[in-house]
């Protein structure tokens, strides 16, 4: 397996990789190569691998050795832009990507499986060098991330349209991105396997209440994750200003808003009821957010990633048991519809989540309805299920 993670393993990777491992397959996982330094580590029964970009390319420098460029010098710096601008173009594969190309070709495989865009190319190279089949797990529609600039989005939609075709079998996290990529790639649609949680118990204890000093009669609205821009969560840190007694919001993760929304708070003299936790390991979280009363997912279609999203603190949510409230996006109203687990709001200004946050905690009737409802997800929207649905596509190359 290959991924572009550098900073955390996204936890469908390891869960994948984990039931390889328990079907007596060997999984190494190449993650990460822009990382801080090479590493190499065993977890679970999984060879990690970590790399370290170095900023070269070893194809410019065998040229230059052949023709005697001394590094340094006038005409190899200049040589090197040249030779840049040609493989960020025009070459099959960018110089970051050979870079992968050829951490990849270091590791013998029976079977290529890479995660997300960056990765394709590189794993379409070695796949048909080593004659290996290519599994493509794309996590989201790549190209249309909203921090991108439109030439590049234009470049990646028609690189991965051309790329897609040549992978033995394509996977993606739920059916609205599989039919956008059918449809818009002119290929079948990608089986899907959602990012589903392992099902272990429900947890007792209260961990975030302990921690904050909150009283069992405390409400907890729980948001976990990754925390940036884009996803709304400062409207929630706003709205928190307008909570009934009682009800607080609590933030689980890290990232690089996070300094943001702390000043945030600050300047609201909010922070006796927004709450940060930091970040923990996954392994960590489910704990947690069984001691939540109800999780939110704020996003609110910037891109069509967010509004065809099925995130992982979703099926989180489903496996503590805890019901949610979100924006009408499709995905998410499709599972509150099937399961009962949740209530679609609007959630694009402060004063309308807070409204929407206090009706529901006054309703305890509605509240019970929901966790009821989040106990019948539980069963379905499991790794379980899910993983079986990654070990018959195994099937069809190991036998």
């Amino acid at each position: 397996m290959a991924t572009a993670d550098h900073l955390m393993i996204d936890r469908r990777i390891l869960q994948e990789a984990r039931t390889l491992v328990g079907q007596g397959h060997q999984v190494i996982l190449l993650a990460g190569f822009e990382c801080q330094r090479r590493e190499s580590y065993v977890h679970d029964g999984i060879r990690i691998e970590r790399f370290a970009f170095d900023w070269q390319d070893s194809r410019f420098s065998r040229i230059a050795r052949r023709v005697h460029w001394l590094p340094g010098s006038g005409i190899y710096r200049q040589a090197w832009r040249v030779f840049r601008a040609w493989a960020n173009r025009y070459a099959a594969l960018d110089s970051f990507e050979y870079f992968i190309f050829e951490r990849m070709m270091e590791y013998q495989v029976d079977l290529l499986h890479v995660h997300d865009f960056p990765m394709l190319a590189p794993a379409i190279k070695l796949a048909t060098a080593r004659q290996v089949p290519l599994i493509y797990d794309a996590h989201e529609l790549y190209y249309a991330q909203v921090q991108l600039p439109k030439a590049v989005q234009a470049r990646y939609k028609k690189k991965e349209a051309a790329l897609i075709k040549k992978a033995d079998v394509a996977i993606t996290v739920n059916p609205y991105i599989a039919r956008l990529m059918a449809d818009r790639y002119c290929v079948p649609a990608p089986e899907v396997i959602m990012n589903a949680a392992a099902r272990v118990p429900v947890l007792p204890g209260s961990p975030l209440r302990e921690r904050f000093g909150l009283s069992a009669d405390a409400r907890i609205l729980l948001y976990q994750g990754w925390i940036c821009e884009h996803r709304g969560i400062e409207k929630i840190v706003q709205a928190a200003a307008r909570f009934d007694h009682q009800i607080y919001f609590v933030i689980v993760g890290y990232g690089a808003f996070e300094d943001a929304l702390k000043h945030q708070v600050a300047e609201l003299n909010l922070s006796h009821r927004v709450l940060f936790f930091g970040g923990v390991a996954s392994d960590q979280l489910h704990a947690l957010t069984c001691d939540a009363d109800l999780g939110i997912i704020p996003y609110h279609g910037v891109d069509e990633n967010n509004y065809f999203c099925s995130p992982n603190k979703l099926f989180e949510f489903a496996i503590a048991e805890l019901p949610f409230i979100s924006n009408d996006l499709p995905f998410l109203r499709d599972i509150a519809n099937q399961y009962g687990n949740g209530v679609m709001a609007d959630l694009g200004s402060p004063e309308a989540i807070a409204d929407s946050v206090n009706q529901l905690f006054a309703d305890e009737a509605h509240l019970a309805f929901l966790k009821r409802g989040a106990a019948v997800a539980r069963e379905d929207l499991n790794w379980d299920v899910e993983g079986q649905k990654l070990l018959a596509i195994y099937q069809r190359f190991t036998g």
